[in-house]
Formats: structure tokens, C-alpha cells, sequence
């Protein structure tokens, strides 16, 4: 049984309780009515691109080596400028330079193969204003990707090269989302 005394300051508890949430819940959307958040690529108004999907498409990308670069290259391109070529005069220009490995990640002892192969790319870039010269955004972004290595030769050149094509994508959307990002930053300067 419970003592009578014990239901008032349950109930005391519990009004107190219901307050701080809703404390909680009214400084949380007084703050957040402050912020101005939209989505990188949002349309201004209807029929317009964004002044970060016209600025994307003003950069020029350096062309690449092998297989994974021009994979890199490709889907920057793509999104970019949403498929297509260059732009004719362009105002900025990404650079890049590349390295890659791979790594055995398990070598079982009877077998003396590795059981599952490591891939990792690793880009470091520049966005030029090709007017000043200047450098305005520089970072490194990288990815890795694993892949089963197996007996059979054609098995394990297709998924090398599966590996290395998922890397060089992973890269490309992050090396796009950043020089986005610093577009849509000195936009709202």
C-alpha cells in the first residue's frame, strides 16, 4: 500500500517535470526560428537555377590518368554540370593530384592469398579563380572500399576494378559537396 502523503508530491513531481519540457521544447523552436537553413541546391524561384548550380557549372576540371582518375573526373563532371563537356569560359578551375593502394586485409596461412583486398584513394584538390589566381578552397578527401579476392583471375581484375570505380565516386561526391558548400558559404556573405 502507498502512504497518502506520497500522491502530492508525485504529482508535484510530475507538474515539474511536464514544465521542463516544455521549457525544453519552447527554447528549442526560439532557437531554431533564427536559423535560415535551405537545401544546398535549392532553387531560388521556380524555372532559376541556384547561384550554386551556376557557379558548379563554371568549373573547369583537370583531366586525369588512369582508369579510377578518369571515373573521378567523370562523375565530377556529371555533377557539375549534369553531363556534358567543360564550360566553354570558365571562371574556376579544380586541380587534383592522386594516390593510390591496396592492401591485403586477411592472408589466411594455409591459403598463403588474402582472403579480402583494401582499396584506398586519396585525393588532395584546389578550386583557382582563374582570373586572380587565387586559391580559394583546398582540401584532401579519400575513401577505401573492400572487395573478396577469390581463386579465379577474372573474378578478382572485375572486382579491383569495381573497388576502385566505387572509391573514385565516393571521392567525387565529396570533393563536390565541399566546393558546393563553400559556394553556398560566400554566397551568404
Amino acid at each position: 500500500m502507498s502512504s497518502p502523503e506520497a500522491q502530492p508530491f508525485s504529482r508535484a513531481r510530475t507538474w515539474t517535470r511536464l514544465a521542463a519540457a516544455a521549457l525544453v521544447v519552447g527554447f528549442g523552436a526560439a532557437a531554431l526560428s533564427g536559423c535560415q537553413v535551405r537545401p544546398l541546391y535549392a532553387d531560388l524561384s521556380p524555372g532559376s537555377e541556384s547561384s550554386v548550380q551556376a557557379q558548379l557549372k563554371q568549373v573547369s576540371v583537370a583531366g586525369g590518368g588512369g582508369l579510377q582518375m578518369q571515373q573521378f573526373r567523370k562523375e565530377l563532371i556529371f555533377r557539375f554540370y549534369g553531363g556534358g563537356s567543360d564550360p566553354t569560359s570558365p571562371l574556376y578551375r579544380l586541380t587534383y593530384t592522386t594516390s593510390s593502394q591496396s592492401a591485403s586485409l586477411a592472408v589466411p596461412v594455409q591459403v598463403d592469398e588474402p582472403s579480402a583486398v583494401s582499396t584506398i584513394l586519396s585525393v588532395d584538390f584546389a578550386l583557382i579563380e582563374i582570373s586572380s589566381g587565387l586559391t580559394l578552397l583546398t582540401g584532401t578527401s579519400f575513401a577505401s572500399a573492400s572487395y573478396d579476392y577469390s581463386s579465379q583471375r577474372f573474378a578478382n581484375t572485375r572486382a579491383a576494378e569495381d573497388a576502385q570505380r566505387r572509391v573514385a565516386v565516393s571521392v567525387a561526391q565529396d570533393v563536390a559537396n565541399r566546393i558546393a558548400a563553400y559556394f553556398a558559404a560566400a554566397e551568404s556573405r
